[in-house]
């Protein structure tokens, strides 16, 4: 999920607010009626999505980041059933153009990177949640298109079984003692390891505006024969295959979890690293924009933002108090202190084209 693709600069249509809170628009998708979206209260929303009775969504499967858990709150306490199908972003955003004329999702789930396009190819209509202004500004677009419900960060996953003398940062993974351990996807196919190396980036003075440390600190580790030509898959960390590896903090703590491996330690490497956020937003013409605006509303309240915490990602509403027993599952909240969010989606887009090109550089060494 979550590949990046390039947007180009158009016209954005506008909506009508019918409220403060509960911000509506209209449908409007070429060859489809305009039809108005009202809502007066929490109560006529709920209302008026029970009677929908049915949500679709593309890319929500229950095993991304615990939507099962928030579906299971729609069903159970609106008695709303969802009907998704499991794809990744490039996918999900040419399924949308394609479906324009003939709207078939409400709702879906994309990397940041993908905020430039759903804006610039009107892809969602605009609604502001109940929790809009806790939302971060660089976490929402300002006329309500799009905005993050969580965020992840790039950790290293570490066996302590196999590990003994446990990396605390980016230069330590460079140390001999970790010779032929650190297992890595390819960061001109995966999404995750394009941010991998912006985090190292980050880590050794450069910035989604300068990707270049990234690469040379890749260089380095592989010249160093420390990286294991391993792909760090949830089999490969299973059978002790992945000694370190290196992806999204909620990847190793649901492999940790779902494993049962205590000897699974995730680290948030000291000398920084970069945050992902993922947004959510209604679809241009949701067939069932009542089901779609409560499942955002379900999203943002104090429940939601629990139940994507047991997928272990962090609800972007910090008033949002976590049960002990989860909270203690996460690594110590100082240890976050050193994450950089990257606030501008479209140098995010750039940033993740020189980084796939510039790998070459990296592949190449033997």
């Amino acid at each position: 999920m979550k590949k990046i693709l390039v947007g180009f600069i158009a016209m954005v249509m506008i909506f009508s607010f019918v409220s403060v809170v509960f911000a509506g628009g209209k449908q409007e998708a070429k060859g489809t009626t305009a039809l108005p979206i009202k809502t007066t209260s929490m109560d006529d929303l709920i209302a008026k999505a029970k009677k929908e009775g049915v949500l679709v969504s593309y890319g929500l499967p229950d095993d991304w980041v615990n939507y099962g858990g928030i579906m299971k709150i729609m069903k159970d306490k609106y008695g709303i059933k969802d009907m998704d199908t499991d794809m990744g972003s490039g996918t999900i955003i040419s399924t949308l153009k394609s479906e324009k004329n003939a709207p078939v999702a409400d709702s879906t789930d994309l990397g940041f990177n993908f905020a430039t396009v759903i804006t610039a190819d009107g892809l969602s209509q605009p609604y502001k949640n109940q929790h809009w202004n806790e939302i971060p500004d660089y976490a929402k677009d300002p006329n309500g298109l799009w905005s993050a419900a969580y965020w992840g960060t790039i950790a290293f996953t570490v066996n302590t079984d196999i590990v003994k003398n446990i990396p605390k940062t980016w230069a330590d993974l460079l140390k001999p003692e970790y010779k032929n351990m650190v297992c890595i996807k390819d960061p001109r196919e995966s999404g995750t390891a394009n941010m991998m190396v912006l985090a190292a980036a980050y880590a050794n003075g450069g910035s989604v505006d300068n990707v270049r440390p990234g690469i040379e600190y890749f260089k380095k580790l592989k010249k160093a024969g420390n990286i294991k030509p391993v792909r760090p898959s949830t089999s490969a960390i299973q059978k002790g295959e992945a000694p370190i590896a290196l992806f999204w903090d909620f990847d190793g703590l649901s492999k940790k979890y779902s494993l049962g491996m205590d000897s699974l330690k995730i680290v948030i490497p000291q000398d920084g690293t970069v945050a992902g956020m993922y947004i959510q937003f209604i679809t241009a013409g949701a067939p069932h924009p009542y089901a779609a605006r409560l499942l955002i509303e379900t999203e943002y309240s104090d429940a939601g933002q629990i139940e994507y915490a047991k997928g272990f990602v962090h609800p972007i509403r910090k008033s949002v108090k976590l049960p002990a027993e989860l909270a203690a599952k996460f690594p110590p909240a100082e240890d976050y202190k050193v994450v950089s969010f990257v606030k501008d989606a479209s140098v995010l887009g750039k940033a993740a084209k020189e980084i796939a090109k510039e790998w070459d550089e990296v592949a190449a060494i033997q």
